[in-house]
């Protein structure tokens, strides 16, 4: 039977088919995602609320990234190596982050975000 299911304690996996899978958000998700393969193709649809600036920039070089804001306003600063700019986005619009291109995220208070990434490959740098 369905339940319903908050994104940012349980995110969803989207297969390269049509299957879909729950996954439980531990305390070292982000830490040990690398060693989850089974994450590393298809989606991955995850929820945050956010209420300070991301600390990395984030570039996923296989494939877009959609992130819905579901309320207040984020910053958003791009880096396409060639055109850098900076975009808010206030809910409930969303923004498509091209892939190959860097970005990372200011709060302008709370906020909360849906993202859908093609994770594979996803690279990180310092801030």
């Amino acid at each position: 039977m369905p339940a319903a299911h908050d994104p940012s304690a349980t995110f969803l996996h989207l297969g390269t088919g049509p299957e879909t899978s729950l996954v439980d958000v531990t305390p070292d998700f982000w830490e040990t995602i690398g060693e989850r393969t089974e994450l590393h193709s298809g989606r991955l649809v995850t929820g945050m609320t956010m209420s300070s600036d991301w600390g990395v920039w984030e570039m996923h070089p296989a494939g877009d990234e959609l992130i819905a804001v579901t309320s207040g306003t984020v910053h958003f600063h791009l880096d396409d190596g060639t055109t850098a700019s900076e975009i808010a986005v206030s809910a409930p619009d969303y923004i498509v982050v091209p892939a190959g291109t860097w970005h990372t995220a200011d709060a302008r208070g709370e906020g909360r975000m849906l993202i859908v990434t093609w994770g594979e490959g996803t690279q990180h740098r310092p801030r």
